[in-house]
Formats: C-alpha cells, structure tokens, sequence
C-alpha cells in the first residue's frame, strides 16, 4: 500500500465502467433494507421472499460477515446488491462521544484512524465467497454520509453555537483548523478509496463492478449553523476537494442522499429541480453521475391500513425531478430510503401494515 499516494499523485488509477452512464429505462432502481447483519439465516431468506414477491430488483446493505448470506440468496432470485463497505473497517477507529455531558454528541469512527492495508485484506477475504458463489455486484459504496460528524469523528465540535457548514474555501485553508482537520480526514479517505479500487481490478467476478463514493448528507450551503453541534460539508465542496486531490481517477460515480424538506403536495416539478440542481445532484456528470443511495419522504401516520395519499404525490414529484437528471445521464441510480425500519424508525418506511404501500410501489417502479 505504500505506493498508494505516487499513484494518486501521478494520476494513473483509471477509473472504469463508462457503463455507469445513465439512460432513460436503464437507471438502477432500488430500496435500503435496514438491520440485516442482526437477522438469522432464516429472517434473511423470509426478508428475501418478501422483496422478490413485492418486484424489488436491488437493494443497498452493508457486505461481509453474515450479511454475504443474504447477499447470495438476493442474488439466486435475481435481487443485485449495492454493498455499502465501511471504510474504517479493521482499524482501531471506534465510534466515541465528545465531552461527558449527558447530551453530548456522539461522533463516528475518524477516517485518519483506518487503515489501507487491512482494510484492503478485510474486503477480499468479504468478497471471496461472493465470488465463488458468482456474485457481480451493482456497486460498491465506500462509507456513508462521511461529511457528517455522525459517520466521521474528523469532523470537529465546536464550543455551542459555532458549528457551521464548511465550503470548499475553508478545506482549502491552511489557517482554518477545522478545513486542515477536515482535509486530512478526506485524504485519508481517498487512500482506503484506492485500496477498494484495488481490490475491485483484482477481482474476478467484479471486476467491472462500480464504484462510488460514500452517500455524502445534504445540508446545504456553506455558512454558520448556530443550532448544531457539530461541523459538517456541503455535498459539492466534498466531491470538488476530492475531486483535486485523485478522487476521479478512483470512482465511477459519486454517492449522494437527498430527503426533502418541503411537504407541500402542490410544489411544482420545476422547485424540485431546482432544489437537486443546487444542492445534492450539483456535482453530478455524464462521466461522472451520481448515485442517489438514499431518499424519501416520512409519513408518521402509524395507524393500519394506512393513509399513504399525500406521500403518493410527494413522490410523483420528487420522481418527475429526477427524470431530468436522469435524461441528462447525471443521475443513475435512485435508492429508496427504507424498506421497513425498527420500531420507532417507521415513518419513511414503504413496507407498512404488512405490505407494500402505493407509494412504495411507485418509489420502486422504473424510471
């Protein structure tokens, strides 16, 4: 691994997969299933049924372990796999809290503390029975919402009331302690990046298999956000400092989440697009679309049978949104955010009083 940062330097990891350019008819369509490390086979195989008997063709959960279970029974009924691969996995890095106040803020395993090397071990040996049972993947998605301090112990804590939105400017800034600490962290990504593309052109049967960023939060423009606790970074300016410093020359797509805050049922298409425009698909390119892992609208009615009409609409919207970007092959793939989630975690769920609601079956239908 030690000639990891020459070759970032020197430019010459090519990405691959011209294949993931988008198309209208051919945009991955997807659902998040939650929690599957912690189900038994037989939860596994049940959980299964039930997606191919409600028409799911891809589904986004984590990989290795007694997940590639699951991975491998989703495969034999025709389910592909977008296997989100924790970067920090085998390293000493450790979810922790900052300071001992009973509301502290809890923070994510730091993305300086992983380690390249092991992690590249960990993943081949996580692949290899996925590739002796014949697995292609849809894609690989290192991390998730790494420029948020949740997922990334990097991102720092200011004293009350100074958190704020970091932008492109301040990684960039030698004198802004939050920006150096921030850039480190995103470097260091981009060398478990590359441990992961190294493991991927090795493979056999996944040799053509994307990869992608992690799913970066949106949470707006660079700026103060007095009511948070902690720092985070736009969508763009993640993907632009990245994209200085090798990251093209790793990926084939970026990963991106995006859950509207506007409920309003009579929003014009034209609004939703222009909000994707500005904040999470700005990034996005034909040589480089974006991949939205995660999206949704919450309903908090719990009763059954539920009333799911005002969510239909929201998505008929949200849908036509993303049509745009998909027409202009910057969008690829479009993953629902969730299935079915834990008890006290229901309201952006599709898979409601024991089944599929109207709106989950628009959410999943073709683009």
């Amino acid at each position: 691994m030690q000639k990891i940062p020459l070759l970032l330097r020197a430019g010459l990891l090519v990405g691959a997969l011209a294949g993931t350019v988008a198309h209208a008819g051919n945009v991955i369509v997807g659902v998040h299933v939650n929690n599957v490390e912690s189900m038994t086979e037989p939860q596994q195989d049940a959980l299964i049924a039930l997606l191919r008997q409600n028409g799911v063709k891809t589904v986004r959960t984590g990989i290795g372990g007694k997940v590639n279970h699951f991975i491998i029974g989703a495969h034999l009924v025709g389910i592909g796999t977008l296997a989100v691969v924790e970067p920090t996995v085998a390293s000493k890095a450790r979810w922790h809290r900052v300071g001992s106040a009973a509301d502290a803020p809890w923070v994510g395993p730091s993305l300086t503390d992983a380690d390249p090397e092991k992690f590249e071990a960990w993943l081949a040996a996580a692949l290899a029975p996925l590739e002796t049972a014949g697995v292609a993947l849809t894609g690989f998605e290192l991390g998730n919402e790494i420029n948020l301090s949740g997922n990334n112990g990097d991102l720092p804590v200011p004293p009350a009331g100074r958190a704020r939105e970091l932008g492109l400017a301040d990684l960039n800034n030698p004198m802004d302690p939050d920006g150096r600490a921030v850039a480190a962290s995103f470097r260091a990504y981009l060398r478990v990046m590359a441990a992961l593309k190294d493991v991927r052109d090795h493979s056999t049967v996944n040799r053509r298999t994307p990869v992608i960023t992690a799913g970066l939060s949106d949470t707006g423009p660079p700026g103060k956000q007095p009511s948070w606790k902690t720092d985070s970074v736009s969508i763009p300016a993640t993907i632009e400092f990245m994209r200085h410093n090798g990251l093209d020359e790793l990926v084939d797509g970026y990963g991106v989440h995006f859950y509207p805050v506007n409920y309003n049922v009579n929003t014009p298409v034209s609004e939703r697009i222009h909000s994707l425009g500005e904040r999470a698909l700005a990034p996005c390119t034909r040589a480089k679309p974006c991949w939205l892992t995660e999206w949704g609208f919450p309903n908090q009615n719990l009763s059954c049978p539920l009333n799911d009409e005002n969510r239909l609409k929201l998505f008929r919207t949200e849908r036509e949104a993303f049509k745009t970007f998909v027409n202009e092959e910057r969008l690829a793939a479009v993953f629902y955010s969730n299935w079915e989630s834990k008890p006290g975690f229901e309201y952006p769920s599709i898979f409601r009083c024991g089944k599929l609601t109207e709106a989950g079956k628009l959410a999943l239908s073709p683009m």
